[in-house]
């Protein structure tokens, strides 16, 4: 039932490519257990690189409580090896599952307890897009975000949802949005979006606010869209803003990769 986010910190003399990172975990994957290697959609991991010159960092998420107990003990003894992508060594500092604003433990089940929320605010920090008939389709329209994330819980939760809940992101409004886009290129030019936006459901009752509750903050590992395996579509929830950090979390440039 367990939920990570690992990040690896890393010593780097420059920021690896998501494609390099890619490259490296499905070599690791197919090590591990080929039958990992070949998942189904939607993909049980999401990856991302950030940091800046001297604060480099690799993200790891595992959705499925098989593919953590097969991978995660090849990520941890990583600390204080080494790792090649591309031309280029780096060595990880530390395999972090807190104590980094992207790493986080937990299980399926927490995600239902403590507060029910009634709004669901989204800060998408690396450009973030849908595929909607070969294309890329940045607007993150409610019904769009919200089974992006139903289906990744559905496929590799121990709590199946209710098979009608799709029928609540029909009624999710937009309570505000601050949005702009970025360019995207990957296996083919396109546009994603940053920003924040806060999602609503007008008079939703206990039980269908709580599972909207736990697939919001299922989105900090699961991640919104396409493309979530080369670092696209990485969300924050949060619950208030006093100060905009967007431009600070901001993806840098067009590919799916993060400063902070």
């Amino acid at each position: 039932m367990i939920l990570a986010a690992l990040v690896l910190s890393l010593e780097a003399t420059s920021r690896p490519e998501p494609a390099q990172v890619q490259g490296w975990f499905y070599r690791s994957l197919r090590e591990v257990d080929p039958a990992l290697h070949d998942h189904p959609a939607p993909p049980p991991f999401a990856l991302a690189v950030g940091g800046r010159a001297g604060g480099y960092w690799l993200r790891v998420t595992l959705l499925s409580e098989a593919l953590y107990a097969g991978f995660s003990p090849r990520l941890y003894p990583l600390a204080g090896g080494r790792l090649r992508f591309g031309a280029q060594e780096v060595r990880v500092r530390a395999v972090l599952h807190d104590g980094h604003p992207w790493a986080g433990l937990t299980t399926y089940p927490r995600l239902f307890q403590g507060q029910v929320e009634n709004d669901y605010p989204l800060r998408f920090v690396s450009p973030t897009f849908f595929k909607r008939k070969g294309n890329h389709y940045p607007l993150p329209e409610p019904k769009l975000v919200f089974r992006s994330l139903y289906e990744r819980f559905k496929a590799y939760a121990p709590i199946k949802p209710p098979e009608e809940l799709p029928e609540l992101f029909e009624r999710i409004t937009f309570r505000k949005a601050n949005l702009r886009t970025r360019p995207v290129e990957h296996d083919s030019r396109g546009v994603g979006i940053v920003g924040e936006a806060a999602y609503h459901l007008p008079r939703a009752d206990e039980d269908e606010a709580r599972w909207l509750t736990a697939l919001w903050r299922f989105a900090f590992f699961a991640g919104v869209g396409a493309k979530t395996t080369l670092g696209f579509g990485q969300v924050k929830p949060y619950l208030s803003k006093p100060k905009s950090r967007v431009d600070k979390e901001d993806a840098n440039g067009s590919g799916g990769e993060q400063d902070s």
